[in-house]
């Protein structure tokens, strides 16, 4: 008897052994097919630059202006285009790094200190890429803490590295300014106007990275805000892409490779930037100034010194937004939490949200909606709602869940803007990214920047 308790334990144990193994197997292929880059699709090349151009790109971090911008930051230097760079946090919450540059378990002291370094790193590459210290523009921001503050932008928040609840860099633009998202968009909008630039730049709403997906919308509202107050024409704003699976394929260093967007981000409307030898140059160059980052990952800094670089044309707000699905490996074998498409309709009862998955959504995995409202007067609110909800009208159909919002929290609204997320016992699996609804959009189309986009889907890292 005991010997036959003893094989089917050793049975189990096996099986289960296979199961991970494939498990494992499969979110690898996942992640290679997210990242796969559409070799054979033709993009239309970036309109060139020119003598009235004006040129400004927001960085969630120092270095991702580098690895998205940096040879168009060189060509623009040589041709005498200006470009200014805000930095929205210093980086000071990569306690990896931290603990390289402290050679100890990093506490907050260290972290402040990786924040000051990342700060110097970053002027040092602007050197290299032919701009001078004065066109960095720090924000002091908490790094990985942008999209909580987002979702909650009322609230002071505290950095989980740092400590700190205000901003606390004497060289930040508003040294003490609260963690709190009026406090950012203001500083970010002062950078916008005192600049007045002609295009901006920022990270992907789609990016992987929450501060990523974050930056796109935070940049947004801040233009937004800008033109409304008539302190700025509006630019034409553009995405470039750091964070999606293990994008960009192959790593390493291939400067003679082309960049090609990733598998799961063909719908988007990518124009390409070649970049000659010198560009290329001093792009590796303004990467390896980055020498806190490149000790930790120089084969994924290195796979951004490619032949060209790519920025996606943002275009204005849709009533629907299709979601690349499959492209998350945590939701690859969990298609009642994959999100496709989110619907957004307005009407004098409110707005109806229809979201559709892989397959019909089911418990244990809840939906959350998260809505924010700016009124003209810059203030803003933010209410949520959790399905399955006794309180929230719901209907179903197949794969589609609509859900009707009542209309009191969109009473004063200027823009609206919705975010959707997918959760299992707390975790998030999958979200929509923040999306614009459409009649209030609409309505303050005049104070967007041209080619605005309502963003999509921003799977983020390690959910």
């Amino acid at each position: 008897m005991r010997r036959w308790s003893i094989r089917i334990a050793l049975a189990l144990l096996g099986g289960l052994g296979s199961y991970i193994g494939l498990s494992a197997l499969l979110f690898v292929v996942a992640m290679q097919r997210a990242s796969l880059s559409q070799e054979t699709r033709q993009y239309h090349a970036l309109s060139g630059l020119h003598a009235g151009d004006r040129l400004l790109i927001v960085a969630p971090h120092p270095d991702d202006e580098v690895l998205g911008c940096g040879g168009l930051i060189a060509t623009a230097a040589a041709q005498g285009v200006p470009v200014r760079v805000v930095y929205l946090t210093s980086g000071d919450g990569f306690t990896v790094a931290a603990a390289l540059t402290s050679r100890t378990a990093p506490a907050h002291k260290e972290c402040l200190q990786l924040g000051r370094l990342r700060m110097q790193e970053a002027r040092c590459g602007l050197e290299r890429l032919g701009l001078r210290p004065e066109d960095a523009v720090f924000l002091g921001y908490p790094d990985r803490t942008l999209l909580p503050m987002t979702i909650r932008p009322n609230r002071v928040h505290v950095s989980v590295a740092t400590r700190a609840s205000t901003v606390p860099y004497a060289e930040a633009q508003s040294p003490h300014a609260r963690y709190c998202v009026p406090a950012l968009i203001a500083d970010l909008r002062r950078a916008i106007a005192a600049f007045q630039p002609t295009r901006v730049f920022t990270t992907h709403p789609l990016d992987d990275h929450e501060d990523h997906a974050a930056a796109a919308l935070l940049t947004r509202e801040a233009i937004a805000q800008a033109v409304q107050a008539g302190e700025i024409h509006p630019p034409t704003l553009y995405y470039y892409l750091v964070h999606y699976g293990d994008w960009p394929l192959p790593q390493g260093m291939h400067p003679r490779c082309p960049l090609t967007p990733p598998l799961g981000l063909v719908s988007e409307v990518w124009q390409v930037f070649w970049l000659d030898e010198t560009a290329r140059q001093r792009k590796r160059d303004a990467i390896c100034a980055h020498e806190s980052q490149y000790a930790v990952m120089a084969r994924f800094l290195s796979s951004f010194v490619r032949r060209n670089e790519l920025f996606a044309l943002a275009s204005p707000p849709r009533t629907r937004t299709y979601l690349p699905t499959d492209d998350n490996p945590t939701v690859h074998l969990q298609p009642r939490a994959d999100l496709t498409s989110v619907q957004v309709e307005a009407g004098r009862e409110g707005a109806r949200v229809s979201v559709e998955t892989r397959q019909p959504l089911r418990m244990p995995y809840k939906l959350e909606i998260i809505l924010l409202t700016v009124d003209t007067q810059g203030d803003w609110s933010d209410t949520r709602w959790q399905y399955p909800n006794r309180r929230l009208a719901a209907r179903r159909e197949d794969t589609t869940l609509h859900l009707w919002l009542p209309h009191r929290p969109l009473a004063n609204a200027a823009r609206a803007y919705l975010l959707v997320r997918v959760k299992l016992y707390g975790a998030e699996l999958d979200r929509s990214g923040w999306l614009a609804l459409p009649t209030l959009a609409a309505g303050a189309e005049s104070d967007a920047p041209t080619g605005m986009l309502a963003p999509q889907s921003a799977p983020s890292q390690g959910r």
